[in-house]
Order: C-alpha cells, then sequence, then structure tokens
C-alpha cells in the first residue's frame, strides 16, 4: 500500500515539475521574445514620424540590416542595396528636380509656394554651374559660398553667380586643420583656417534657416554630419537644414583606412534612428572613392511646410 503511494506520489511530483518546466520555457520564451523586440527597436518607437521617413526607414534599414557593422561591405554595397528604395509611393510628395554642373548631378526638392530661399555651398572647386542653373529654374535664392582658395572661386561665386564669398574651409570646429584644396586643377593638402560650421551658419551668415546646402570639402564633411541629428550642435543652435547634396569621401589624407567607412556606417544608422532626415539617390564614384547622396529633412515644420505636399 506505502509502495503505491509513493509511487503515486512520484507521479504527480513528474507532472509538477514537467509543468513548472512548461511555465518556465513559457517565461522564457516570452522573456527572450521581449529582449528581441526591444532590441530590434532602432530608436523610432513613439516617435512621431511622418510618413515619408517611414516609407525609407521600412524600405532601406532591412536591405542593410545584415551588413551592421561591416564598415567595408556597408560601403561597398550601399548604393546597390538602396537604390531599389528612391521610387517609394511615399516621395511623391516632393517636388524633386536636377541642377548639374561640370561632372555631377545634384537635386533639390523645390518649394510648392513661394518663399526666398537661403542656399550655402561649402567647397566651390572651380565650378559654379550648377548653382547658375538652380538660380534660373528659381531666382530667389540667396547665394553663400565658402572656400579656403579664393582663386577662380571667389570671381565664380560673387560675378558669376551673384552670391558672397567666404574665404573658410567649413568643418566641424575651429582652428588651424588640414584640407585638400582644389588649386591649379588639382587637389593639394594643405594647413589652412577652418571654421565651425554652426558658427558660421549662426555668426558668420546669421542665418536659422539653410534652405539648401552642397558639401564637396574632400573628408572634411564627416564633422559636419555627426551634427545633424536631432540634439546635435547644429540642432541645438536652433539652425534647421532643410536639404543637402553631400559627397562622402575615403582616403583623402590616409590611405586604405578604414575611418571614414566606419563614420559613413554610423551615419546611416543614425539617420535611421533619428527619425529626421531620409537619404536619397546615392551614386558610388568606386575609383575615387567617394559616395554622392541627398539628404532632405522631412521632420522639421519650417523645412516640411516649405516642399512637402
Amino acid at each position: 500500500m506505502s509502495h503505491r503511494i509513493f509511487l503515486l506520489n512520484e507521479g504527480h511530483l513528474s507532472k509538477r515539475r514537467s509543468f513548472q518546466k512548461f511555465i518556465i520555457l513559457t517565461a522564457l520564451t516570452f522573456v527572450g521574445g521581449l529582449i528581441f523586440t526591444m532590441t530590434a527597436k532602432d530608436g523610432n518607437e513613439g516617435k512621431n514620424v511622418s510618413h515619408v521617413f517611414k516609407a525609407f526607414h521600412d524600405c532601406v534599414r532591412p536591405n542593410l540590416e545584415h551588413l551592421k557593422g561591416n564598415y567595408k561591405q556597408f560601403w561597398q554595397l550601399f548604393t546597390i542595396l538602396t537604390e531599389r528604395c528612391d521610387n517609394l509611393e511615399a516621395y511623391t510628395a516632393l517636388d524633386i528636380r536636377t541642377a548639374e554642373n561640370q561632372d555631377e548631378k545634384k537635386y533639390v526638392a523645390f518649394p510648392h509656394q513661394d518663399e526666398n530661399l537661403t542656399m550655402v555651398t561649402l567647397g566651390i572647386g572651380h565650378d559654379v554651374n550648377a548653382e547658375v542653373k538652380l538660380k534660373e529654374l528659381y531666382p530667389n535664392i540667396e547665394f553663400f559660398g565658402a572656400d579656403p582658395a579664393s582663386d577662380i572661386n571667389e570671381d565664380l561665386y560673387v560675378n558669376t553667380l551673384g552670391g558672397k564669398y567666404f574665404q573658410y574651409a567649413v568643418s566641424g570646429t575651429s582652428g588651424m586643420q588640414k584640407s585638400k584644396v582644389y588649386e591649379r586643377e588639382n587637389y593639394e593638402e594643405k594647413i589652412t583656417k577652418h571654421i565651425g560650421v554652426h558658427d558660421f551658419f549662426k555668426n558668420v551668415l546669421h542665418k536659422d534657416r539653410i534652405d539648401i546646402l552642397w558639401i564637396d570639402i574632400e573628408q572634411n564633411e564627416y564633422p559636419i554630419l555627426e551634427q545633424l541629428h536631432s540634439d546635435g550642435l547644429i540642432d541645438r543652435k536652433g539652425v534647421k537644414i532643410c536639404q543637402i547634396n553631400v559627397e562622402l569621401h575615403k582616403d583623402v589624407f590616409e590611405q586604405k583606412s578604414d575611418v571614414e567607412m566606419m563614420k559613413f556606417h554610423d551615419f546611416v544608422w543614425k539617420l535611421l534612428e533619428d527619425g529626421k532626415y531620409i537619404m536619397m539617390k546615392p551614386y558610388y564614384m568606386k575609383w575615387f572613392s567617394f559616395i554622392r547622396t541627398f539628404i532632405i529633412n522631412v521632420s522639421d515644420k519650417e523645412c516640411t511646410d516649405l516642399y512637402l505636399k
């Protein structure tokens, strides 16, 4: 009899242990799923992002996810993996046009209301053809250009374009720093006077909104791009930048360095997490080691009221 009771108790204990294991496994599965969900969040959860940003994010991010942390492949494959996201239905809210200079095409999201615009060119490079064409398309633009080499650039920007010229290398911080300067049809490495981009916008140009920004400054673009995000230095200074054409370079000052690829990788992922800008029209110039792209602010009301339908 006692032996039978013992066996019954053992059976109950076995069932209880199985049930406890089931509960524990269920709990672990739930917690694991919760952790996965929280890890998968990219910073946009709870943010009031625009439908245009959401369309950009939902198309671009899945194509890049498998390359997160792989800086070299991310750099090499970025344009291939994201170019199919350039014709999303949400982008019909933007009137995107082009203006070409001697060797490239610039993109502009045109305003849908008549308003005076501010445009800034960082790195003139002996060529204002695209700015002149843009002025023909939309005359109500005030032009400001900065380049450390005044020869040719000042004349082009002031006399040909009718803009204002500043002999600065604009980058992340002020001081004497390295620049690649375009002179006599070649780029030369020099130590030049730099001015921080936030200081240039606020204290030199006295502008709180830059409608169109074109950047071609041979690797000094990264310290500027790092300040673009929400709560970045440009944002904290109260400056809104509505749209940007930029060349992102590598191997300018140091050959075969991974630093620029890492900075590009981190910038794109921060863009995807921030909910402020979308990135379009990527173009990879493999032999010259740079990527051209078009960045649009789809978050700040001053910008979106102007060009987002």
